[in-house]
């Protein structure tokens, strides 16, 4: 015994060093307890959550931490509205599933009959749904009713906030959907937009208030509008890592690439003048754009490499659409045109992203569902009235833990007066009827509950991909370690994520009214899973795979390694600065439209438009997936085309 204390096992220093690693990186550290639960913080977080009192403080923060998250799989939720709500918990994989595992293929008979009749259901309580709903109770009439099933704890869908609270101060950030733009004044949106309170949408945000120096900060979490940074590490031969700031400015000097490598780079800050944009969607130059990936529209715009644009254009070009270019259409760098022109290329955001969209709307179609007045402040600082969704009696009602399973209608579509809705909650089955139906949810999971779907809508549906995007939240108890780089921003090419953005907050939601590199921040990583040379099918799946099987604890240790790596030497620590972490795991967060999708192929129409042009009886299809724009305005666009569509059909 004596001589194997003194004299370790290989195994036993492996358990050392793999200790004194963890312990480094502050992963012994039980922080997504310990630092939100002590009474400190209890206590300085009183006057911080909305009117609660100090007991139902105390009665929420402790009923969290019995239960944060409730599995190792989706991790803490943080504190508030959003808690048990971040990203795609597993109880909604699991829900969602059962779909998938065709648990509910013949019908239904063990279930509970709720005796409700609506004049429209919605399913799915994201953007688009809410604005159906709103959009119908405000068309249809007085007296026609509307229930909106949503299979989340909380409403929103990707519009969703995380909350902390971190050394007295409360960090609100998002968890997917974030950016608004301000548009014209007669514009449907901005008339839609002033409809639920957002009057003035060029928002205030906080100002500078250190003694140090300012820097820039942007107003998103995306790039380009700050100065930042690029990091090269292993991959380009930098074991200890090489920044470059302000990279572009400076011609990339210094960055470890070849001459050749460094050129076809600086080629992408300047577009072939020759290559055309469309002048309006559905002219000659989109529709070609359609037939050819974005990958191969991009060669031909900057006149560079495949490799090139799998290597460095990948975390930027196609992004938004949820994988890398060579799985997307071409026409996808000119798809958001399609909405028509803003008043300036400046982007709004909330300080939880469109969280606040979702709440205005929810605000205004049950007044009473958010404390205080119908004002930007009170609707994005106060708690929601969760008994206040689903009232009995009440013209319009939201479901929440709702997973519609079954959507079918009563006889023949053509000449059907109800549809029949099955949902499941909390393990048990039950049914409503409706005259109408909005299917607001995607696409993943429409076309296996409408059960008597067409085969037209089903082929077309058979051309949606989704991919899959984690957006992990980072409390830091200062960023001071970026801003001795001098930079706000950073982007990076191996490991976890590709780019960091620090924001500075709109003031309808943030604590303070300033912001300085000593405060508590909130540093968002932004993960999409593209697998260059498989199909965007392909891609989804795998993507989504590798995102699920990874349990919290391994991400952090990522996450952790990550930061560590690129920051450390600029003072980060991470045992020391990081006050908590929070995934956001959306299975399909993105629309992502493969060659053909916008104006069709092989001489049929494009999916969406099959799906766009009538109601399958009285059901009408939504979501953003039908335009191929993942955007939430999109989204509203969507809702109001489809209620227009079952209100047609309900006064036929």
């Amino acid at each position: 015994m004596g001589n194997r204390d003194r004299n370790p096992s290989a195994a036993n220093l492996t358990k050392l060093e793999s200790y004194r690693a963890e312990k480094s990186l502050g992963l012994n550290q039980d922080i997504t307890r310990r630092d939100f639960l002590n009474s400190t913080l209890l206590a300085s977080g009183v006057a911080l959550l909305s009117h609660a009192s100090p007991a139902e403080i105390l009665a929420q923060q402790a009923s969290q931490a019995s239960a944060p998250g409730g599995d190792d799989w989706t991790g803490y939720g943080g504190v508030g509205d959003y808690s048990n709500s971040n990203g795609n918990t597993m109880a909604v994989f699991e829900a969602g599933h059962r779909i998938r595992d065709g648990e509910f293929e013949s019908a239904p008979t063990n279930f509970i009959e709720t005796g409700e009749t609506y004049d429209c259901v919605v399913i799915g309580g994201g953007i688009s749904g809410l604005a159906a709903a709103l959009i119908f109770h405000r068309k249809a009439g007085e007296g026609k009713t509307c229930l909106v099933l949503d299979n989340h704890p909380v409403f929103g869908g990707e519009a969703k906030r995380n909350e902390f609270l971190v050394d007295g101060h409360r960090l609100v950030g998002h968890q997917g959907s974030a950016l608004f733009q301000v548009n014209y004044p007669q514009s449907f949106i901005e008339r839609f937009y002033q409809s639920i309170g957002l009057k003035t949408p060029r928002l205030e945000y906080q100002k500078w208030g250190s003694s140090d120096p300012e820097i820039p900060l942007a107003t998103t979490p995306y790039l380009g509008s700050a100065p930042y940074g690029l990091y090269f590490g292993a991959k380009f031969g930098q074991p200890k890592g090489v920044w470059v700031t302000d990279p572009w400015g400076k011609k990339l000097e210094g960055a470890p690439l070849s001459a050749k490598l460094r050129e076809e780079l600086l080629k992408t800050q300047s577009p072939d003048p020759s290559v055309k944009a469309p002048e309006y969607r559905g002219d000659a130059i989109s529709r070609r754009l359609d037939t050819i990936t974005l990958e191969d529209h991009l060669m031909e715009k900057y006149h560079i490499s495949r490799e090139t644009v799998r290597t460095f254009l990948t975390p930027d070009e196609g992004s938004a659409f949820g994988l890398g270019p060579d799985a997307l259409s071409g026409y996808t760098a000119y798809a958001f045109d399609g909405f028509g022109p803003t008043l300036d290329d400046e982007n709004q955001m909330f300080p939880d992203g469109n969280s606040g969209i979702a709440r205005l709307i929810v605000k205004t179609l049950i007044p009473d569902s958010i404390g205080g007045q119908h004002s930007l402040e009170d609707v994005c600082r106060n708690s929601i009235n969760f008994s206040a969704l689903d009232r009995p009696g009440a013209p319009a009602r939201i479901r929440l833990d709702s997973t519609a399973v079954w959507v079918k209608h009563e006889g023949d579509a053509a000449k059907s007066q109800f549809v029949t809705i099955f949902f499941t909650r909390e393990g048990k089955l039950y049914k409503v009827r409706a005259r109408s139906a909005v299917m607001a949810g995607g696409s993943w999971t429409t076309k296996h509950i409408v059960r008597d779907l067409p085969q037209d809508r089903k082929d077309a549906y058979s051309q949606f991909y989704r991919s899959p995007c984690m957006i992990a939240n980072v409390a830091v108890r200062n960023w001071r370690f970026l801003y001795k780089m001098g930079i706000s921003g950073a982007q990076w090419y191996e490991g976890f994520g590709t780019y960091l953005q620090l924001r500075k907050l709109a003031l309808c939601g943030a604590e303070s009214p300033t912001i300085g590199p000593d405060d508590p921040v909130i540093i968002t990583l932004k993960v999409v899973y593209s697998r260059p040379g498989h199909s965007t099918e392909e891609q989804g799946h795998m993507g989504r795979g590798e995102m699920i099987s990874i349990p919290f604890r391994e991400y952090e240790r990522q996450i952790r390694q990550q930061l560590t790596e690129m920051f450390a030497r600029s003072g980060f620590d991470a045992s020391r600065d990081i006050a908590g972490i929070i995934l956001n795991r959306w299975g399909h967060a993105y629309a992502s439209p493969a060659p053909g999708f916008y104006f069709g192929k092989d001489g049929k129409p494009a999916p969406g438009d099959i799906l766009r042009c009538a109601p399958f009886g009285r059901i009408a299809f939504a979501n953003v997936d039908l335009s191929g724009m993942p955007d939430h305005k999109s989204s509203i666009i969507e809702a109001d085309r489809a209620v227009e569509q079952v209100l047609g059909q309900m006064l036929a």
